[in-house]
């Protein structure tokens, strides 16, 4: 019983939070003390109301680089350890039993397992790769708790550090900010365009 009365209780207080989004906003402009910042970049990490590359730009133009990037990395490595703690717990049994359904993804799996830590950082290095679906997955998958943890800290680095540097930069530097901006874009375009042509090959 209480596996579906997480989801359940966890889409109230998205919802709650989404309704809010504006206020929470403006609250992240406005300097609020240091802890309670951190602690609200755990809480949005976990209920993802706006995309964390936002909420680490907003730091950024709040904080600047240096400390928005903390801020940022703690909340959201704090988030994924909660995260992978709660699935592990509650859904491993049956998520297990999912992912033996489909035989690709048993593969895959097997082969993450083999290499947990280069498996973890590699997919927190990546962009494109959504952190949530990261931090449910390796839930599921027999990944030690310190490797994860780890492998999650020191992966999450590069992409907190660009993100809030962006940030910080906004007003200053608009025309570098944009083209930072898109040059990501087109990134992240050609590499779902290369995994959709490896997809169809491959099928």
């Amino acid at each position: 019983m209480k596996r579906w009365i997480i989801p359940i209780l966890y889409a109230a207080v998205l919802a709650l939070a989404f309704s809010y989004r504006h206020d929470i906003t403006e609250w992240l402009e406005s300097d609020p003390p240091l802890f309670l910042m951190i602690l609200l970049a755990a809480l949005l990490a976990l209920f993802p109301i706006a995309p964390y590359k936002v909420v680490i730009a907003i730091l950024g133009y709040a904080y600047g680089t240096v400390w928005a990037a903390a801020i940022s990395w703690f909340g959201t490595t704090i988030a994924a350890v909660i995260l992978y703690a709660a699935v592990r717990s509650l859904y491993q049994e049956p998520g297990r039993r999912l992912l033996g359904k489909y035989t690709a993804l048993h593969r895959f799996t097997t082969a993450v397992e083999r290499r947990p830590f280069q498996s973890i950082l590699l997919a927190r290095l990546l962009p494109v790769i959504p952190q949530m679906a990261v931090n449910l997955y390796a839930g599921v998958a027999s990944i030690p708790f310190w490797t994860y943890t780890a492998a999650s800290a020191i992966g999450k680095i590069p992409a907190i550090l660009l993100y809030a540097w962006l940030g910080s930069g906004l007003a200053d530097h608009p025309v570098i900010f944009a083209a930072v901006a898109a040059a990501l874009m087109l990134l992240t375009a050609l590499f779902m365009a290369a995994f959709r042509w490896y997809k169809g090959r491959t099928t």
